[in-house]
């Protein structure tokens, strides 16, 4: 069976921000977005001109997002205020972007988030990090670094220090996605200068090798020379383990077209050929896409009916030009959904063994709704990491261009509702069964999860 590896994707920023589609909710008219070029990060601007682009942003998040139907709460109007001190001397444009997302982060809405673009001339270091529960760790070897080497400070700042900073940049609901996004950002010139972690074009790393400590002074290079390159697995496949009885349905992006029912119809028809007994979901490096791939993979499971997500909607005078919505400003509420499930044709397809689903701190957006419904329906065991998402949370963004400074920046106007509020509140979705990823499973080419499901299914 092949290793499913945990982690060692690269993930590719836009599907991560823009990764929420939901069936329920999908409107007819969608805008053409003519947005104009953004201003240079090391562009100075004036008070004047922050304090335009600063306007507007607070304005927007007012009038469109969920969370402040009835305004800004004691700590958003903190940051609020402390935003517009901040701006009172001129700035370059690459640190007032820094202002706005703290702002931004206020909402702890993983999808409302501002962007800035990068060019070939931005700098990184290449320093390859993998963020797992005890710590920061080097995931590939290079000139400097070894495979396995233990991060413990980044610039002099510890790894509790850097989450205690990141936590103020990077719009998440928990910790797990702050990590996620971390150790991509921590290698970025703009983010590394604003944490001043950045020495005469040296960041300074300190690892643990070999129960020794071994200091490292990694240069700020061009993003071309750090070699690294994505990883060009098939985002959807199968495997099936005819010793355990058990076929394992990798899906690492929620895209709903033919290639994914064709292999989902394979999938379930290699099952009912080999009598599998279990099937496992693994979702682990899942950042989202469109819901619709988890109601065609419900009409292979043997339930009349399930609960699916629903939530509330946001009318603003910005909801209404972008997604053309009619009649008045409001807010609307819609009662809980039960979905009639549709069966395929072929009864010899239909499952009825027991489901298991992988999660890890990369479920996140409709990778988290899929194991969300599973969850909530009672339909299978949840085993792995906890997700990188909160069950009920935000999406669905309007986006926007400030006027002056051109940054992007996107706004949810949905409150998404998990199918069984009765599990709320929850930051992320817990396993019923957890198991984490750790630095000797990786250098040992492990897969703890997969591991833990064949011996669970080896004790029933």
């Amino acid at each position: 069976m092949e290793k499913i590896m945990p982690y060692l994707l690269g993930l590719l920023i836009p599907v991560l921000l823009i990764s929420l589609i939901a069936t329920y909710y999908i409107v007819p008219r969608q805008t053409v977005y003519n947005f104009k070029e953004q201003m240079a990060a090391n562009t100075i601007m004036t008070r004047e001109e922050m304090e335009t682009d600063l306007n507007y942003l607070v304005n927007t998040l007012k009038d469109v997002h969920p969370k402040t139907l009835n305004g800004f709460n004691k700590k958003q109007n903190y940051v609020i205020k402390k935003a517009y001190k901040k701006i009172e001397s001129p700035m370059t444009a690459g640190e007032f972007y820094f202002v706005l997302n703290e702002v931004i982060c206020s909402l702890k809405d993983a999808h409302t988030m501002i962007w800035i673009d990068t060019t070939k001339e931005d700098k990184i270091i290449n320093l390859p990090i993998i963020w797992l529960k005890d710590g920061m760790y080097v995931s590939k070897s290079t000139a400097d670094l070894k495979k396995g080497d233990k991060i413990v400070s980044i610039g002099g700042k510890t790894e509790a220090e850097l989450l205690a900073e990141l936590e103020k940049i990077i719009p998440a609901e928990n910790q797990q996605w702050v990590k996620v996004m971390g150790k991509i950002n921590l290698t970025k010139e703009s983010f590394l200068n604003h944490l001043k972690l950045i020495e005469n074009d040296y960041v300074n790393i300190v690892v643990q090798r070999n129960n020794k400590k071994v200091a490292i002074k990694l240069p700020l290079i061009n993003q071309a020379e750090s070699g690294n390159s994505n990883n060009n697995r098939n985002w959807v496949s199968y495997d099936i383990d005819l010793e355990n009885s058990l076929g394992v349905f990798r899906l690492d992006k929620c895209i709903y077209n033919e290639v994914y029912k064709t292999t989902l119809k394979n999938f379930f028809e290699e099952v009912a050929r080999n009598n599998i007994k279990n099937i496992a979901i693994d979702l682990r490096k899942n950042t989202g896409g469109n819901s619709q791939v988890i109601n065609e993979f419900m009409r292979y499971i043997d339930v009349d009916k399930y609960l699916f997500y629903t939530g509330d909607v946001r009318i603003s005078k910005q909801a209404k030009q972008q997604r053309g919505y009619t009649g008045e400003i409001d807010y609307k509420s819609y009662p809980k959904r039960v979905v009639a499930n549709k069966k395929v044709f072929n009864k010899n397809l239909i499952y009825n063994g027991r489901i298991y689903v992988l999660t890890s701190s990369y479920t996140f957006s409709s990778g988290n709704w899929f194991a969300v419904v599973m969850r909530d329906n009672n339909l299978g065991v949840i085993i792995g990491e906890p997700t990188g998402n909160q069950p009920s949370s935000y999406g669905d963004i309007l986006r926007f261009q400030l006027p002056v400074s051109g940054f992007k920046f996107y706004v949810s106007h949905k409150k998404w509702v998990r199918p069984n509020t009765d599990n709320d509140p929850e930051n992320s979705l817990y396993p019923d069964i957890e198991v984490y990823t750790t630095i000797e499973d990786i250098l040992n080419e492990k897969d703890p999860q997969v591991e833990k499901l064949i011996k669970i299914i080896y004790e029933r």
